[in-house]
């Protein structure tokens, strides 16, 4: 059996820039049209993808299975699940790619939101269907808000990032899903991941992790790497450094404070680490997103 072919950004990318740290579109069958119409079998760890069909068909690959999607139609697909597409010659469309960690901040209290969306779904766009239009409509609204960048533009995708989501996950209640991924090896996931929330600390060892989940370190860790490529203390510093950047961007507490908080007992670690996993220092990131500590 291959090993998964992630990327961190778009197929074929190691990086990808999001507008407020969330969102980022591409348009749907330019990626495949420079591999002679065919994006091979990848996964992403840190994006939940949603994929608009506005015309023409794409054959949707994942794992063994392929359907064949004709526009319009909406394709989701989270988190590390391998998918793949064979593009007819006429497909145009957008991608909607979300940053993972921003998301799950944003639901934190609407935790099945995350979890309804965690397999591929398959929703046909009709105007008979007043539900699916309507989350047809928020996705070009999504769409056009990112292209053009108006007044209030960050605060409007942010808005409308979350309408799209409780609506696709209302109506993938009912739609047609594909599902291939070990259920217990995705529970273990989870719970790690919930985990690493309730934990707080960037303190705790993924040691201790393993013993909350009843498992050995060796076990967590093929878990984390089958099903999302990473070992699991990757898992703990992407979650600690993003919540550091939503907290940076609050005005009452300085650069040590937030690191404190979070579990950093060495302020001069804690920056080498965001510098290495953002590519800025936190007083670097703050500017960029134009916080100003009087």
């Amino acid at each position: 059996m291959q090993p998964k072919r992630f990327y961190k950004g778009l197929y074929g990318a190691d990086s990808i820039e999001f507008a407020k740290g969330l969102v980022n579109v591409h348009p749907f069958g330019e990626i495949g049209r420079q591999h002679d119409g065919q994006v091979k079998l990848h996964a992403h760890n840190n994006l939940f993808q949603i994929f608009v069909v506005e015309t023409g068909t794409t054959e949707l690959h994942q794992q063994s299975d392929k359907m064949q999607v004709t526009g319009p139609a909406f394709i989701t697909v989270p988190k590390n699940h391998e998918h793949g597409f064979l593009h007819g010659p006429e497909v145009t469309g957008w991608i909607i790619s979300l940053a993972d960690t921003v998301l799950e901040s944003m639901l934190q209290r609407e935790a099945e939101v995350i979890y309804g969306l965690d397999d591929i779904h398959v929703m046909p766009v009709s105007e008979a269907e007043p539900e699916v239009w309507a989350a047809y409509q928020i996705m070009q609204q999504c769409v056009q808000e990112y292209r053009h960048k108006r007044p209030g533009r960050l605060l409007m995708l942010q808005y409308l990032v979350g309408q799209l989501l409780v609506q696709l996950y209302r109506l993938s209640l009912g739609e047609e899903k594909i599902s291939t991924a070990d259920n217990v090896s995705r529970i273990y996931f989870r719970r790690f991941q919930q985990l690493i929330k309730e934990a707080g600390t960037y303190k705790k060892s993924v040691e201790a992790y393993a013993q909350d989940l009843k498992i050995s370190t060796g076990h967590l860790n093929r878990v984390c790497r089958n099903l999302a490529g990473k070992a699991p203390k990757d898992f703990i510093i992407d979650y600690f450094i993003t919540e550091a950047q939503l907290n940076l961007s609050q005005v009452e507490r300085s650069v040590s404070e937030i690191g404190y908080a979070l579990g950093f007992e060495d302020p001069a670690y804690f920056t080498r680490l965001f510098k290495k996993r953002t590519g800025q220092t936190p007083v670097e990131f703050r500017k960029q997103i134009g916080v100003k500590i009087t």
